[in-house]
Formats: structure tokens, C-alpha cells, sequence
């Protein structure tokens, strides 16, 4: 038998949850966690990896060294998903986690730094070098229950506590000729009784396959890519995740999250109705939202004049995509904005544009301490952001339908110009300095998925 082979013989994991997501007090917990490496012990192991994560992995990674501290031929080795993963925790965990590195026998960092999967691989890597898992299970999907699926592929034994866990039984991958064709096969797993009549799956005509299209493109566009891999290319998940170079089993929580996603009224609403049946609800919405939004501009910043209304317009219906040019650029420009500012508390930091467009105002933000890093991140997302389809025109049509004056045909005539941006008028920019971001509504959703996988 190999070398590493041996080792595995004797090596224990642990892998449950954090404080916040357990059913039991944290006492319990960790009394079931010492009896279980108890068990361990006289069954031969006696090494035991912890994934070092608040709540489960420290309390067991603190139990194994204290059950050493009586019995020297204990081993501990820490699996760190990435350096620096604690940074963002609280001080109290952040003491724990390091008291645990000092203390541990062996610290394994799984990978060099943050991605999609990292949290995945670290739960895998830790099942693929033992020959038991400890798990503590609540029952709900996430790292722990991946973990233990995971497990019981490798036929790697688990011991939990919900002893009568048995992880789904996987379905027979069709053969080809079984293959649910595209897009019927999205929107059953979407849900035909969200899409169709009585439950019943028809046909989607060429508007409904519109709205289907740009249901998608309201997803991000890697999530959009995995889907078309998916269902139209009828790929594996296995195929899928080497494009990217992460594992099946995130592709799928990629996958599954993005088909909850679709099922959003905001978008099945495109698939049932068509796409410009919805869309023409939509825009007149949305511009009667836009003339309500102007009044409440104008009592706050009185001097507002024709210049600034084409901007809120243009803004309003057409987004922020326009005025990326790269990552990069953006960032610089944010964090060089960002730094020329004086905090101001008095300012509001969200003014609304339209059904889909705010405005996030920098000093404000700035005095409540947002990272630059975030609202970047928000911007890059939010140009990415499939709103609805306005042109150019729309927006002349509504600034003209608003004042029907010579000096507002002029000021919106400019917009026609494809290659012509916007900008506030030299009264405005003087008045009110104005400096903010145009993001979309819920830019909050666009949140980095870090603890996702865990």
C-alpha cells in the first residue's frame, strides 16, 4: 500500500456549519463533537484535518488539541481555504483562528488566493486525504451537505448527526437520443406552472422566445454562458467546469442558482407574455416613474434647466453602460473622485432616476465608510445590467413630450448623436457639484458570492 495511502487510514475530517446557521446551542455542539473524536480515536485515527471556518471546524480543531495535550500521538492539520481568509471576521474569531494555525501541526493552504470555488476545493481536498467525515448537519443545502455527498461518491464513510441522512440518488444521465431539446428542457426546470396555463407545456412563439432571450441576458454573463453550455449545447457539468477551471459541483450551484433566477416574476413575466408585449408595459412605466422622479429633482436642486433633464433622461432610460470603457479605467476614476471629496452626511445617498436606474451619490457614501473596491464593483455589474431596450429616440421623444419649448427640442436634438454624451449644465455642475454613479436599483444583488459555496 502507498505511502499516502496509509496515512489516509488514519486521518479523520470535520465539516459542519457556522454559529449563525446551527439548530443546537454551541455547548451540545461541541459535546457531540468531542464523543465523535472520541470514537475516532479508539477506532485508530489519529489525525484529524479541520477546515478552519467560524462555529464547527474551530470548535473541533480546538477539541483535537486539547485531546493532545493527554495523548502526544494526536496530529491537527489545518486546511485554510486562502490566506487571509479570516480578515473579515470579527476579532473574537479572527483570535480563535489564529490560536489554531499557531497550535496545529500542519497548516495546508488549498489555494493560493479567493475564486468561485475555493471553498469547494477545500471541502474536497480534505475528504479526498481521509477515511471518515465528522459532519454536524442541519439539514440545509450548502458546503456541509456538498460535503457530505461528496463523501458518500468516494465512498468515504460519514458520520453526522442525522445518522439516517442518505444523499439523493442521482438521476440516469440521459442518452442522447433522450435529450430534452432547448428550450423546453430550461423551462421545465424553471417551472412550467409559473410559465403556462393549467400547468401545460405549448410551444413558445417567436415573441415568448424574445422574452426567454432577454430574460437571460439579465443574468450575468458568465452565469448566461453556463446556461446556453448547459441547455442548448447539452453539456456536462464536468465539460462545463474545465471551461472555467472549476469543479462540476459548483457549476451546478451556478447553474441551480441562476434557474431560481429565471423564475423571478420580473423575468418569467418576459417568457409568458413575449417580449414586446412586456416590454411596451414596461417603458410606459417606467416613463411615468421618470416624470414623477423629475419633480422631486427639481424641488431639491431648483436650478436644474434643459441640459440636466436630457442627462436624467438619457440616465434614466438608457443606464450606465455607455460610459465604461474597461475595468480599469473605471476604477481609477473612482478612486480618484472618491479622494477629492469632503464627507457630507446631508446628502442622500440614493436618489432615484427610473423603474431601474439610481443615482448613488459619492460624498455620502464616502462619509459611510463604503469600500472603493465595492462600489466599483457595483458599477461594473450594473453597466452589465440587460435593461430594457430605450433608444436614443425614446429618450428625445420624452424630454420633447415633457417641454415642448425651443430651448428643449435643442438641448435633446444632441441626443440623437450617437457618438454625443451627456452633461450638466455649467449652473448645475457650479450650484451643486454634483459626483455619484448611475447604478441599477438593486445594485445590492450584485454582492461578491464569497461565502456562497460554504
Amino acid at each position: 500500500m502507498a505511502r499516502e495511502e496509509e496515512k489516509r487510514l488514519h486521518r479523520c475530517c470535520f465539516s459542519g456549519h457556522r454559529p449563525e446557521k446551527l439548530d443546537e446551542p454551541e455547548e451540545n455542539v461541541k459535546n457531540w463533537l468531542s464523543a465523535q473524536i472520541d470514537q475516532a480515536i479508539t477506532a485508530g485515527y489519529t489525525t484529524f484535518i479541520s477546515g478552519c471556518a467560524m462555529g464547527v471546524d474551530i470548535w473541533a480543531g480546538q477539541l483535537v488539541l486539547e485531546k493532545k495535550k493527554s495523548n502526544p500521538s494526536l496530529h491537527l492539520i489545518a486546511a485554510t481555504p486562502w490566506p487571509g481568509f479570516s480578515n473579515r471576521w470579527s476579532i473574537d474569531w479572527q483570535q480563535q483562528y489564529s490560536n489554531l494555525l499557531r497550535d496545529a501541526d500542519w497548516i495546508v493552504p488549498v489555494c493560493n488566493h479567493y475564486h468561485k470555488s475555493v471553498f469547494q476545493q477545500r471541502n474536497e481536498w480534505m475528504v479526498d486525504h481521509s477515511n471518515r467525515v465528522i459532519a454536524y448537519y442541519n439539514g440545509a443545502p450548502g458546503g456541509t451537505k456538498n460535503t457530505i455527498d461528496y463523501a458518500f461518491s468516494k465512498g468515504i464513510e460519514v458520520v453526522t448527526n442525522s445518522p439516517n441522512y442518505k444523499p439523493k440518488e442521482k438521476r440516469r444521465k440521459p442518452m442522447e437520443s433522450e435529450k430534452i431539446p432547448y428550450p423546453e428542457n430550461l423551462l421545465a426546470d424553471i417551472g412550467f406552472d409559473l410559465l403556462f396555463e393549467n400547468n401545460e407545456y405549448s410551444e413558445l412563439n417567436a415573441d415568448q422566445l424574445a422574452g426567454l432571450s432577454h430574460a437571460i441576458k439579465t443574468i450575468r454573463p458568465r452565469d448566461q454562458e453556463m446556461i446556453r453550455y448547459r441547455y442548448e449545447e447539452h453539456e456536462t457539468l464536468q465539460a462545463i467546469g474545465d471551461r472555467y477551471g472549476i469543479s462540476r459541483e459548483r457549476v451546478r450551484q451556478v447553474i441551480a442558482k441562476s434557474v431560481r433566477k429565471l423564475r423571478h416574476p420580473s423575468r418569467t413575466v418576459f417568457i409568458r407574455n413575449g417580449l414586446d408585449k412586456t416590454e411596451l408595459a414596461l417603458k410606459i412605466a417606467c416613463a411615468e416613474e421618470m416624470r414623477k422622479q423629475l419633480q422631486v429633482q427639481r424641488k431639491r436642486y431648483p436650478l436644474i434647466n434643459e441640459e440636466d433633464v436630457v442627462k436624467f433622461a438619457f440616465q434614466g432610460m438608457l443606464g450606465v453602460g455607455h460610459l465604461i470603457n474597461s475595468e480599469a479605467d473605471a476604477k481609477d476614476r473612482l478612486t480618484a473622485e472618491m479622494a477629492s471629496l469632503e464627507l457630507d452626511y446631508s446628502e442622500p445617498l440614493i436618489e432615484k432616476i427610473s423603474t431601474d436606474w439610481v443615482r448613488l451619490n459619492l460624498r455620502p457614501a464616502k462619509a459611510k465608510g463604503m469600500p472603493e473596491d465595492e462600489l466599483a464593483w457595483y458599477l461594473l455589474r450594473s453597466a452589465e445590467w440587460e435593461s430594457l431596450s430605450f433608444t436614443r429616440q425614446n429618450v428625445y421623444n420624452f424630454c420633447v413630450k415633457l417641454d415642448g419649448s425651443d430651448r428643449m427640442r435643442a438641448a435633446a436634438e444632441k441626443v440623437l448623436d450617437e457618438n454625443w454624451l451627456p452633461s450638466h449644465s455649467e449652473q448645475y455642475r457650479e450650484a451643486y457639484h454634483p459626483a455619484y454613479r448611475v447604478l441599477y436599483k438593486d445594485f445590492k444583488k450584485f454582492k461578491r458570492d464569497e461565502e456562497d459555496a460554504e
